[in-house]
């Protein structure tokens, strides 16, 4: 071979070389392969059309979901919806949480009567059946839109109620609403202890021992007191009437203490203690007066043994201009022969409150300006054939800043797209509820739990 022929043949190699690395390069991109580790993230843009590659480049969770829907065609656009699978993309950036839904199961277009609902949290209590448990957490961490698609608008206030009465367990206590001070003793943990039980995560207070002054005699004392602000958990459009419909109050509670609280007959007794729950009403407690225990519920445990309970709370005293209501965990050991501290570990406290049945909220708790929303009807890359699909964007600024990033999300609507046997869809489905439209969220398990940490 000559030396002329040799430099041809290489120039050759070189050019399909360059050649076929520039093709392949440019099929994985347009195919939405990701060869590195750490693509280069994009906001995508809430128009609500699902552009190739957009939500794959800017998102970390893209979840599938099957949905099993009505297949009866729409005599308006002659068209139906079929079962498949439909897709979530979640994304964020500092400011903003971004949401996509592309709903290729909806394909008929028919916008006569279509809304679309959005709940959104980034901290929930765990409770199975209280739509106040979450309504407590608005504006602090729990925010929801209801959007009219054939209006191009949200959703005005508009409270369902049922002419009946229901209790609504497990609503939060709430750092920023809500107080928390220990009077004698000392603790550790937070607030977030009492939300979830069985979970290992306990708020505990120690005892410490306090010489005999005033109306106290000498002993191991522990004694937290709390303020709950009633009012600031109930939504504001509806404050009025149903605190006119309240008939009863209670604090929900599980703990467990290392001594057995016997309140009658702890005297004495080195490994028996006194613990129980002392109302104030509508000011704090003071324990330098002697009507700190006047109002007293007690309550009685063996030691080392978890116990849930409740105690009834007189509701009628409430304070009446600011809705607070103040209680005290009290819990004494008297000075005997041998060393009587004690450990006190809450896993639950909440409160369960009687009143009028709310069936359902809609509207909208998100600030103008703080979301948008859009959407479409097309094709997308997971399915050719034309369908609904909606983009959705929230700020950060509507949910406090908190140590651990969490997104709760559930996604709901109608569009003529129904699942079989109802007239929406849902997703997560928890359950077999009612539309969000006619009954409100309840249970936080029916929420997608998402660690917006690791995106």
């Amino acid at each position: 071979m000559s030396k002329s022929t040799s430099i041809k043949i290489t120039a050759i190699v070189l050019a399909l070389a360059v050649g076929g690395g520039a093709f392949f390069v440019g099929w994985l991109m347009g195919n939405d392969w990701q060869v590195n580790s750490d693509p280069t993230k994009i906001t995508p843009t809430i128009d609500g059309i699902i552009e190739k590659s957009e939500w794959l480049r800017s998102s970390y969770y893209n979840i599938p979901f099957y949905l099993d829907v009505d297949n009866e065609i729409d005599p308006i656009v002659d068209l139906a919806n079929v079962d498949g699978w439909n897709y979530l993309s979640v994304a964020e950036d500092d400011d903003f949480y971004y949401i996509a839904l592309d709903l290729c199961s909806d394909r008929t277009d028919n916008q006569d009567g279509e809304w679309l609902a959005f709940h959104l949290a980034n901290r929930l209590p765990d409770t199975w059946d209280s739509k106040l448990a979450l309504f407590a957490l608005e504006d602090y961490g729990y925010e929801y839109l209801f959007y009219n698609v054939s209006g191009e608008n949200v959703f005005d206030f508009e409270l369902n109620p049922i002419p009946s009465t229901r209790a609504y367990p497990d609503i939060p206590i709430v750092p920023e609403m809500d107080t928390l001070e220990v009077l004698r003793g000392n603790t550790t943990g937070d607030f977030y202890d009492f939300w979830t039980e069985y979970d290992n995560s306990n708020y505990t207070g120690t005892s410490h021992y306090y010489e005999s002054g005033g109306v106290w005699m000498a002993g191991d004392f522990l004694d937290i007191q709390f303020g709950v602000n009633i009012t600031e958990k109930i939504p504001d459009e509806i404050i009025g009437l149903f605190m006119a419909s309240v008939t009863d109050m209670d604090l929900e509670y599980r703990l467990k203490a290392n001594l057995t609280s016997n309140p009658a007959g702890h005297f004495g007794v080195p490994n028996e203690f006194y613990c129980s729950f002392a109302e104030h009403g509508g000011i704090p407690g003071n324990m330098s007066e002697g009507t700190f225990l006047s109002d007293v519920n007690e309550i009685s445990f063996a030691a080392d043994t978890i116990v849930s309970g409740s105690v009834d709370l007189n509701h009628n005293n409430i304070n009446a201009s600011n809705g607070m209501f103040y209680f005290t965990i009290h819990c004494w050991n008297d000075e005997d022969v041998v060393p009587t501290a004690y450990e006190l570990q809450i896993d639950k406290l909440s409160l369960r409150i009687t009143g009028g049945d709310i069936a359902s909220i809609v509207g909208n708790t998100i600030a103008s300006g703080n979301y948008d929303i859009g959407y479409s009807y097309g094709s997308s890359e997971n399915c050719a054939e034309d369908h609904r699909m909606f983009e959705f964007k929230i700020a950060k600024s509507e949910f406090p800043p908190l140590e651990d990033e969490f997104l709760y999300l559930n996604v709901a609507g109608y569009g003529t797209m129904a699942i079989v046997g109802t007239n929406y869809w849902m997703f997560p489905l928890y359950g077999y509820p009612l539309p969000p439209v006619y009954w409100s969220i309840s249970d936080s398990h029916a929420f997608l739990t998402l660690d917006m940490s690791i995106t």
